[in-house]
């Protein structure tokens, strides 16, 4: 898996801890349709069985394994001061 990551969203993770989680969010409710959301949350999963573990430099980022065998994780920070997250975008 190749990921595409910029400087500044390098120095916002190191800023987290260095450690990344990137997982599929489902939401299932009893009156709408599923949802589904990638998500990029800093930090470790809860439990690691369900995730590849991938090192860039000092990161370390942990990716669902269904979401792995994809060709490309794009990861791209936004917002402004202390309103920035980073998004996932796997192609």
């Amino acid at each position: 898996m190749h990921v595409e990551i910029d400087e500044e969203s390098k120095k916002w993770i190191e800023s987290k801890g260095n450690q990344l989680t990137v997982k599929m969010l489902e939401v299932d409710a009893c009156c709408a349709p599923c949802v589904q959301e990638l998500v990029a949350i800093p930090g470790e999963p809860k439990t690691f069985e369900q995730y590849k573990l991938l090192k860039i430099g000092n990161l370390t980022i942990y990716i669902q394994n269904f979401l792995y065998s994809k060709e490309k994780l794009t990861l791209k920070i936004s917002g402004v001061s202390f309103l920035k997250s980073i998004s996932a975008k796997i192609q």
